[in-house]
């Protein structure tokens, strides 16, 4: 049997994800070289062995072919040479986990997300800009995939369009979204998720078309999670919050774990956190004066 790493292994604790070495692993055929392809275990957000490939031009008849024959039903999927056409053939193979990275999807590549039906995960990352097809009004095509329970969508100048396209996907229980160009800081679409149990987010990019900066995360974001019961892990990124938006999270009665990641709070307030929600971990610490500078010139 093949072992990890142990710095693999650390990795997946950290990302709370849990791994068993697979009994076999693929061997990867020859043709699929100029892609770069490999087969491993790594912090996708599933379990399981996970084929990840770059393709810059589309890949050829026969290479799909290749992926195929391996039977593997996790893909890490780089590169703009995957095109909507691409997910058509990957839709042939059932994926249940689906990490993309700077691929060609636009809003019409989601028919081709929407058939598969047995996809539990799925990470969208580093999209190709709106004018150039991708507003994430697609997203709402997934409604009807019975097994996805997690979404992560980050790296992209999606707007308002992708975020009520999302709040129709009431099946999540796990969402994480970061660096959009989103610019409602009420995040009312996530009150359709009835069952989200796990929520990490991030502060929007700004936009590149001139208009002010408009941040999707701040003390007014606080008062709608405050709303989802069944929330147990939380997680916020890039923000500055005052005590009394934090302290609206005492109401969510079923949160275990509270992370803060490069978010502008003092020791003192910490302190205060921590006494007002004595039955969850709190983690996270004040920020040094270099990087509470250039949190500030990042909101601003």
């Amino acid at each position: 049997m093949k072992m990890l790493a142990p710095a693999v292994w650390l990795w997946l604790s950290i990302l709370g994800v849990s791994a068993a070495p697979e009994a076999t692993t693929p061997v990867v055929p020859a043709v699929l070289a100029p892609l770069k392809a490999k087969v491993d275990v790594s912090g996708y957000g599933w379990k399981g062995s996970t084929l990840s490939f770059r393709a810059e031009t589309p890949p050829t008849p026969e290479q799909w072919k290749a992926m195929e024959g391996l039977g593997l039903r996790n893909f890490s999927v780089a590169g703009a040479g995957i095109t909507n056409d691409g997910f058509s053939q990957l839709a042939k193979q059932d994926p249940e986990g689906l990490s993309l990275n700077g691929t060609g999807l636009t809003d019409d590549g989601f028919k081709a997300l929407a058939t598969m039906k047995s996809l539990k995960v799925l990470n969208i990352l580093h999209t190709v800009r709106v004018k150039d097809g991708f507003t994430g009004a697609g997203f709402a095509q997934l409604k009807s995939l019975p097994k996805l329970y997690k979404v992560s969508f980050a790296g992209s100048s999606a707007r308002e369009p992708a975020f009520v396209a999302l709040g129709e996907l009431t099946q999540l229980t796990e969402f994480h979204s970061w660096h959009s160009e989103y610019g409602d800081p009420t995040n009312a679409y996530l009150l359709n998720f009835k069952n989200l149990e796990t929520l990490r987010m991030g502060n929007s990019l700004k936009r590149n078309d001139g208009t002010p900066r408009q941040l999707s995360l701040s003390d007014v974001t606080l008062s709608t999670i405050s709303q989802l019961s069944n929330l147990k892990t939380l997680t916020l990124m890039e923000a500055k919050f005052s005590l009394p938006a934090l302290m609206q999270l005492k109401s969510l009665p079923k949160l275990k774990t509270l992370i803060f990641v490069n978010v502008d709070i003092s020791d003192a307030d910490y302190e205060k956190l921590r006494s007002a929600l004595p039955n969850v971990k709190v983690t996270g610490k004040p920020l040094d004066e270099a990087a509470r500078t250039k949190l500030a010139v990042f909101l601003k």
